[in-house]
């Protein structure tokens, strides 16, 4: 007898009959867990039941019960059963929700974490520009003494131009004007939002170093917590960017300048998000491209053993990175010499 399943139970058939039926709940959360456990390739308890009396089998998961063959079910209809299309619809329903909900991993909420990241510094970067440029009315030389949450945190702390003086021990003249009380309540008011935009951005960053070291920690050990969750956002998940040729993970990030360079022939992009590590970063011009060519190709061995392995082999990439980049450096310690291109437009002299 031929062992086949249908969405709505298993089936012993016989000649276009069927000899014994292993039904399915009437209920569409339970119809939709048991295909969902067939798409993951696992045998469900109501085909355990009639495997036994099975000869053949019409799926491939169930071949150490029988030898699979091809067999028209068609003639087994939900009806005669009990099972209209209605609840069909409503399994399949409920399966798209479980694929959906299963769907959003932690390297999805990575992803959200870099583009909050990326916000975060933009708008800190855009008050903090306001607020020197609006506190410097009063006291500009503080930008030469403190900087950054140091520079927002004292002003909210102690707002005008002497008491901040008097705070830091300093003495000093100062060009700027002197400031109204109701203008340094609204200069104080956004040093208060520079400060706490400064702190979301480090709360942020420590989230990133953390979650990387839990969903990808050979990935983060070789290009960096913020870098490698960068990578796997523009991927879209860290199995998509196993996935990848290193190639196509060397040129993440600089997709335009990849087009541009395809349908206006201008030069080559060498590397995209790859361009902030330092060891990319720190080159001369002429290297960056074969170091970033190297890097991306153990940034791929890297996301391949998070994705499907799941052994640290950290310590001896880094080692061949090494490796490998002082041999570039070796190789290529002077920029090439570019060909001379005569301009256009010019006739040249012809000497008899």
């Amino acid at each position: 007898m031929i062992l086949t399943t249908k969405w709505f139970g298993s089936f012993l058939c016989e000649e276009n009959k069927v000899k014994r039926a292993a039904l399915f709940p009437k209920d569409p959360k339970e119809i939709a867990l048991r295909l969902e456990k067939i798409k993951k390739g696992e045998v469900l308890d109501e085909e355990l039941s009639l495997a036994s009396s099975a000869r053949q089998v019409t799926d491939r998961r169930l071949v150490e019960y029988g030898r699979r063959v091809k067999f028209d079910s068609s003639f087994i209809k939900p009806e005669d059963y009990g099972f209209s299309l209605d609840l069909y619809r409503e399994a399949t329903i409920a399966l798209a929700k479980q694929a959906v909900k299963a769907s959003v991993g932690p390297d999805v909420h990575l992803g959200q974490a870099v583009r909050a990241h990326d916000d975060l510094v933009s708008t800190t970067n855009l008050l903090s520009e306001r607020l020197h440029e609006w506190y410097g009315l009063h006291f500009p030389e503080l930008e030469n003494v403190l900087s950054g949450d140091a520079y927002a945190k004292a002003i909210t702390s102690h707002g005008s131009r002497g008491d901040v003086l008097k705070a830091l021990n300093l003495e000093m003249d100062s060009i700027g004007s002197e400031v109204q009380e109701q203008d340094l309540a609204s200069i104080t008011t956004l040093a208060s939002a520079v400060k706490e935009s400064l702190s979301a951005r480090e709360k942020v960053e420590r989230y990133i170093n953390l979650r990387m070291k839990d969903v990808a920690p050979n990935v983060s050990a070789i290009a960096g917590p913020v870098i490698g969750a960068r990578l796997i956002m523009h991927a879209g998940s860290l199995k998509r960017l196993a996935s990848m040729p290193s190639g196509t993970v060397q040129l993440l990030g600089a997709e335009k300048a990849m087009f541009r360079h395809l349908k206006e022939g201008s030069r080559p992009p060498k590397h995209g998000i790859l361009f902030a590590h330092p060891l990319v970063h720190n080159s001369p011009g002429w290297q960056r491209g074969a170091v970033a060519r190297a890097l991306a190709a153990k940034i791929c061995m890297a996301a391949r053993a998070d994705a499907y392995t799941g052994n640290d082999i950290s310590g001896e990439l880094k080692a061949q990175i090494e490796r490998r980049v002082e041999e570039i450096r070796k190789q290529h310690p002077n920029p090439p010499k570019r060909a001379r291109v005569r301009p256009s437009g010019r006739k040249q002299k012809r000497w008899r």
